[in-house]
Formats: C-alpha cells, sequence, structure tokens
C-alpha cells in the first residue's frame, strides 16, 4: 500500500520538468534575438544619422560660401540710362530788367484829395491813381463853357449880317478871332480839370508809392513807378566770336538761385549789330515769357541762349562719372558685377551727360558707390533711381564771357 502510494507521486514530476526546461530555452532564444534586433536598429539609425550629418554639414558650408560673397559684395545704386534731347548753350550773368518802366508825375498843382492804389498795384490802362482838388478847375471850365456858347450865338448874327453886307470884312473876321479864342480857352478849361484825376498810361504793376494825401504837389514831382508786366528782358554781352552763330528767335532758358528747381522759357529778342571795341563784346537782348508769375525786375539770373541740340541721345546722371585724371569713366552692373567704360561725353548740363560710349539703353549706371571701385568686382544693388527728367532740356559746354 505504501508502496503503491508512493509510486503514483513520483510519476507526474517528469512532464514538468521537461516543461520547466523548453520554457527556460524559449525564454533564452528570445531575449537573443530581441537583443541583435536591437543592435541592427541602433546601427542602422546611427547610419542615417550620419549621412544626414554630412549632407547638412555639406548645404551649410555651402551657403556659408554663398552668404560670404555676398557680404564681400559692394552695396551700390543705380540709374537706368536714358534717351532724351540735350542742348549747347552759352551761359551769361544778368539781372532782370523791363522794356516799359515810367515815372508818373502831376501835370498840374493841386492838393491830393484822394489816393487809389499801393505800391505793388496791378492797374490798367486808364485806372484813376490819384485825383486832385479840382473846385478851381471845374468853376473856369464852367465859365469857358457860358463864354463860349455865348460868342457862338453872337457870331451866327455877325456872320448872317456879313452876307448882307450889312458889316465890314473886318468886324468880321475880328469876330470869328474872339470867337476861336473862346474855343481854346474851352479846351484848355477841360484839359486842366482832366488833369487833376492822374491815370496810368499803360497796364502794369506799381512799383513804388511817393505821395500822400493831403499833400500839395506841382508838376515834375513823382507819385509812382510804374512797369509793363509783359515786357520783361534781360540784356546779356556776347563775345563778338559768337556774333555768326548767336541769331534772333534763338531758345534761351533762365533761371535764378533766388527761385529753385524753376527753369523760364525765353527767346533772342534783339541783336545789337555793332561790337563795343572796349569788351569786344556786342548786348542781346532775351526776352523772357514769365509775365510775372515769378521773376521781378532786378532779380539775379543765369542766361542760356541754346546754339545746338542733340536729340534722341544717351543721357546718364552726371552724379554716375568717376575722374581719372583727364579721362572720365562710369560703372555699368551686369549680372552682379560691376564694368568700368570709358566715357566719351558730348554736351552736359548740372544734372546728366550724353554719353558717346557703348551705353545702350536702359544701361544700369552706377551713381552711389562707384568711388574706389574696381572692374568686375561683384556688387549688390540696393536701390535704383530714375534718370532727372528736367535733364532732358538744358545743357551746357562752357561759354565765358570774355
Amino acid at each position: 500500500m505504501y508502496c503503491f502510494q508512493q509510486h503514483r507521486q513520483s510519476r507526474p514530476q517528469v512532464p514538468w520538468l521537461l516543461r520547466g526546461l523548453l520554457l527556460g530555452l524559449f525564454a533564452w532564444a528570445w531575449v537573443a534575438c530581441s537583443s541583435s534586433g536591437t543592435k541592427e536598429a541602433d546601427a542602422s539609425v546611427a547610419t542615417a544619422d550620419s549621412t544626414a550629418t554630412d549632407s547638412t554639414a555639406v548645404d551649410s558650408a555651402m551657403g556659408d560660401s554663398a552668404a560670404a560673397k555676398e557680404r564681400d559684395a559692394v552695396p551700390v545704386e543705380i540709374a537706368a540710362a536714358e534717351r532724351g534731347d540735350i542742348s549747347s548753350y552759352l551761359v551769361f550773368s544778368s539781372t532782370v530788367e523791363t522794356e516799359a518802366a515810367v515815372e508818373i508825375h502831376p501835370e498840374v498843382s493841386g492838393q491830393v484829395e484822394a489816393v487809389f492804389v499801393e505800391e505793388g498795384d496791378q492797374v490798367a490802362a486808364g485806372d484813376i491813381l490819384v485825383t486832385l482838388a479840382n473846385d478851381q478847375a471845374r468853376l473856369e471850365d464852367r465859365e469857358s463853357d457860358v463864354n463860349l456858347r455865348h460868342l457862338e450865338g453872337s457870331f451866327e448874327r455877325t456872320e448872317e449880317m456879313y452876307k448882307r453886307k450889312l458889316i465890314s470884312e473886318q468886324s468880321y473876321e475880328d469876330k470869328l478871332y474872339e470867337l476861336e479864342q473862346a474855343r481854346l480857352r474851352r479846351e484848355r478849361a477841360t484839359l486842366a480839370l482832366t488833369q487833376t484825376e492822374i491815370r496810368a498810361p499803360f497796364s502794369g504793376v506799381l512799383t513804388s508809392r511817393q505821395v500822400q494825401v493831403g499833400a500839395r504837389v506841382a508838376p515834375g514831382a513823382k507819385l509812382f513807378d510804374l512797369i509793363k508786366l509783359d515786357d520783361m528782358i534781360a540784356r546779356v554781352h556776347v563775345p563778338g566770336r559768337y556774333m555768326r552763330i548767336v541769331k534772333t528767335g534763338q531758345i534761351a532758358e533762365v533761371e535764378s538761385d533766388f527761385i529753385e528747381d524753376m527753369l523760364f522759357a525765353g527767346y533772342v529778342k534783339r541783336i545789337s549789330p555793332i561790337v563795343d571795341p572796349k569788351s569786344g563784346t556786342f548786348k542781346v537782348t532775351v526776352g523772357l515769357r514769365d509775365r510775372w508769375e515769378y521773376l521781378r525786375p532786378g532779380i539775379f539770373v543765369n542766361v542760356r541762349v541754346v546754339i545746338d541740340t542733340h536729340q534722341n541721345t544717351i543721357l546718364i546722371p552726371k552724379e554716375a562719372v568717376v575722374y581719372d585724371g583727364s579721362d572720365r569713366y562710369v560703372f555699368v552692373v551686369a549680372d552682379s558685377t560691376a564694368q568700368r567704360i570709358q566715357l566719351d561725353v558730348g554736351y552736359e548740363n548740372g544734372l546728366v551727360v550724353e554719353a558717346r560710349s557703348k551705353i545702350g539703353d536702359n544701361a544700369a549706371v552706377i551713381i552711389v558707390g562707384q568711388n574706389g571701385l574696381k572692374d568686375q568686382a561683384r556688387v549688390r544693388v540696393i536701390s535704383a533711381t530714375a534718370v532727372p527728367t528736367a535733364a532732358n532740356t538744358t545743357p551746357a559746354p562752357p561759354a565765358d564771357q570774355g
């Protein structure tokens, strides 16, 4: 009994031991495989990270190189060359004058009764400026009128009697003489009354007033200065060698430091036919077309008489020009590179220069940053400017007055 029970209890222990052994082997194999996969994955990730790092390093190196080149490029401002007209002219200094300038005086003596205008006023021809006391003049005018009418009635009877041969020819001529004298006295009285009103002789501007209400004036006393509006001129003295070049009607241009950024049109109005032997110059009168908007008599002006014009030519800003001794150059931008071009200068003025060199339309000319720049240097454009439009109208070759 005892042996039987012992035998039954020891039989099942063999399968359980086998199961434990198999489970242990399986766990060991699973752990080994898992460890191997992890190492391969880590190796793969490390390889990918290394490749990415190398690529980033290359890109960074290329970016740093481009940035370095950008930093090394010289910053400049440019303007596009444009086509336009430019002229050659003679330049002179002068002052603005007026063709018609008069002093206004009274024709009769009298006390000033009223003044209707002030200095600086514009007046029309015939406007009353001043009136004088005219009581005496009115009385004389009425007296002369009454006397004239009486003599005219008396002469009608005298003429009828003379036709009938009732009076002598001498008596008739005496009466006719008296009548003519009365008519003259009447005209003189009327004129004296009219002259108590001082009027503007022409349209213009009063530049000074020297009369006061209540003052007594006499013939010859100046009351006003009057100038004409539409006849302003500038007189210049041109060297005699230009006598065959300057012609009546030629275009002229006028500018003044007193009125900035404005150019006034003019024309050659008159040319003196003689040369002054002392100065070797001849007088040219330039007419101005301002009509009292901006210019005033006495203003200092620069007068330019245009003698030739180049049309539809290449113009570049004057500030683009670089001087190297007697030579002049400009820098033109092409593919971020500055190309130095020697300038063949035509006409020029204070704003632009005519470029007769090989500079094309709309060429990008450097106007700021070109000083000290080398040929084929790399540049970086930071701003673009248009060529000044006013430059297309007035240029300048040298012409002195001597």
